[in-house]
């Protein structure tokens, strides 16, 4: 029996033997898969290309630090006077520098040592960044020592001068090869650890070798006229600090030596 053929069925509106019409352009690309996705992977590669080559050129990266030899850094906008992270290197340890106080009674010259960098970074990092300016020596023994570096004990601030201020950091202890001999500056323990103070300092009236090894002893004052400044000083303590009749009662520091400014140069 024979079979029966299938009539296959056609959709409204077509004719048999009709050839297909094609789309219109663009409309015949746009519908194209393959065209489509291989535009969109380069458009996307061509993209980030470009932005890679703008970050490029318009980069300015700082680099390292450059040691200026003037030692004159910028201040810190946020807090002049609080640097939590430490100092930043301003020196060349390797090279010998001097610092120059000037204050209300004349110019004293500090030889500071190349076998304490970190306490010599310190003081010239500070020093860079005014921090010393218009403070006072507030506390003078002729028969031990005058001590300053604390940033409140200024002429000209509102803040109460008890003797503790610092920069909010603290250095390591640096031993070298000095000892605590008369006309040495040094940076005071703190506590009893390994650590001394930030920017606090002595100069030393006389030798005392009980502390050899427990300070740091960072330079030395060898200038005569320097000496004789400092000769002429008179006993000043705060009475936030000591308790005795020859106390001076608020801020008054007209009795006391005044740093106007520090200016650290090498050698």
């Amino acid at each position: 029996m024979p079979r029966r053929q299938r009539r296959r069925r056609r959709l409204p509106g077509s004719y048999a033997g009709t050839p297909r019409t094609k789309l219109p352009f663009p409309i015949n690309i746009i519908l194209n898969q393959k065209f489509f996705y291989t535009f969109f992977i380069v458009l996307m590669i061509a993209s980030m290309g470009a932005v890679g080559l703008g970050n490029f050129s318009g980069s300015n990266n700082p680099g390292a630090p450059i040691v200026d030899s003037d030692v004159t850094p910028a201040p810190t906008v946020a807090n002049l006077l609080s640097w939590p992270e430490g100092p930043a290197p301003v020196i060349d340890a390797t090279k010998p520098y001097t610092a120059t106080i000037e204050t209300n009674m004349g110019d004293i010259i500090i030889e500071l040592a190349t076998d304490a960098p970190s306490a010599v970074n310190s003081f010239a990092f500070l020093a860079g960044n005014g921090f010393y300016n218009d403070t006072a020596f507030f506390y003078v023994d002729r028969d031990y020592f005058a001590q300053a570096g604390d940033p409140n004990c200024s002429t000209g601030g509102d803040s109460f001068c008890s003797g503790t201020g610092s920069p909010d950091y603290a250095l390591p202890l640096e031993t070298g090869g000095l000892s605590h001999v008369q006309w040495s500056v040094v940076a005071p323990a703190v506590g009893a650890g390994d650590e001394v103070h930030g920017s606090q300092f002595r100069i030393l009236f006389a030798d005392d070798a009980r502390l050899d090894g427990t300070e740091t002893v960072f330079g030395r004052i060898v200038d005569p006229g320097s000496r004789e400044i400092l000769s002429s000083l008179q006993n000043f303590a705060l009475c936030s600090q000591v308790d005795s009749d020859e106390c001076v009662e608020g801020q008054d520091f007209s009795s006391t030596i005044v740093i106007e400014k520090v200016t650290v140069r090498p050698a």
